[in-house]
């Protein structure tokens, strides 16, 4: 028995519950004004999402690739560690973005790539191309990473999570109801009592956003599943669906629950809470933000739990305008902040001005041996 506690100890010391990273370029205190670039949370690390700008496409793909690496090893990761990335484009150029981010990567993640999913919308700023926001498992431990093909979806499972590329329902299907359908129920095929966690519908007409809620609802609820956290936003770059999918499972369905309420839904892990989007018509998003806050106490969890957020404002022009009620809420009310990635795009809400997509830490329920701190790596 004692040999059996000190094992279990030992493991329970590896974990750490929310801890910020830094690099070279973003030195311990950047994120007292700012957001955290990377954030380690049960053997992940969060990143924030990365854009550069350069001389051609290429050179930037390659800048960008070199500051998620720095991040990775920040957090004793690698390139090939990662386990899903989510990359924003200019309007026609998905593929050429795509093409030079995968082409950047050494060739070893290419032969094993995460999760990557491409969508056409503008990003934080006008004069920047294309960002990426990435997710990497952290090797301690014999834990490894491992990609899930099958039933025509790639994915990449980690840490008793699997990330889902962004899929498409074959052309032989069509309009949002069914091809959501058809997505969902692969996905819930593709592993044993798998079950989504949280997903995010990019859709070519917001007006499709009933249809692909109604679908998901249905199918879950036939095979007894629990409903995933949900946030449908307008985007472009479809290959002519009406909608892509990604999204986030848990292996072992034994310990999750869902906490709804009347302010919005979160899906629990043993690890992770992952909330739907909270809708906000005030441009800063601190409405939103306190949303968040009242369905996390639901959960016994506060907005300091946060690890990572993604920001879709109607309008760009708006977004520092969110950059500064994220300060208030985070930087001074709610330290260390998540990290973040924010991006143009309509939502189900005609006049609502920001959607604030989060994930939170969840602590074990003694947290002896765990780490919960903001120290520099």
């Amino acid at each position: 028995l004692v040999l059996v506690w000190q094992v279990s100890a030992a493991a329970q010391s590896r974990d750490i519950i929310k801890k910020v990273v830094h690099t070279p370029w973003w030195p311990a205190g950047s994120e007292k004004t700012a957001e955290s670039v990377g954030i380690i949370s049960h053997g992940l690390v969060y990143m924030t999402a990365m854009m550069e700008v350069n001389e051609t496409l290429q050179k930037t793909a390659l800048q960008e690739t070199w500051d998620v690496r720095d991040i990775a090893l920040a957090a004793g990761a690698n390139l090939s560690d990662l386990v899903d990335c989510f990359v924003n484009a200019p309007k026609g150029h998905s593929d050429a973005v795509k093409a030079a981010l995968m082409s950047a990567f050494p060739a070893e993640v290419q032969a094993s790539p995460p999760a990557f999913t491409v969508v056409e919308m503008p990003g934080e700023y006008q004069f920047v191309y294309n960002s990426i926001m990435c997710v990497a498992n952290i090797p301690d431990g014999g834990s490894k990473r491992r990609a899930v093909r099958k039933n025509g979806l790639y994915g990449v499972s980690a840490r008793g999570l699997t990330f889902y590329e962004g899929a498409e329902a074959p052309s032989t299907i069509s309009g949002a109801y069914e091809e959501t359908r058809n997505i969902v129920n692969r996905m819930l095929s593709s592993g044993s009592r798998s079950v989504l966690v949280d997903c995010t519908a990019y859709l070519a007409s917001i007006r499709d956003a009933q249809a692909v809620r109604k679908a998901i609802i249905e199918v879950t609820g036939m095979k007894g599943f629990i409903q995933p956290s949900l946030t449908i936003v307008q985007a472009g770059g479809l290959a002519n669906r009406s909608l892509r999918l990604r999204c986030t499972a848990a292996v072992d369905d034994s310990r999750l629950r869902s906490v709804d309420t009347t302010d919005g839904k979160v899906v629990l892990t043993d690890s992770f809470a992952f909330a739907s989007a909270q809708l906000d018509r005030n441009s800063t998003g601190v409405n939103a933000l306190e949303s968040l806050r009242k369905v996390f106490k639901y959960a016994n969890l506060t907005l300091n739990d946060t690890i990572s957020c993604s920001f879709f404002v109607k309008d760009q022009q708006k977004m520092f305008d969110l950059l500064g009620g994220f300060y208030e809420i985070f930087n001074k009310e709610n330290p260390p902040p998540p990290t973040r990635g924010e991006y143009e795009a309509i939502t189900e809400c005609a006049d609502c001005q920001v959607a604030a997509k989060c994930i939170a830490a969840i602590a074990p329920p003694t947290m002896e041996g765990f780490e919960v701190h903001s120290e520099a790596l």
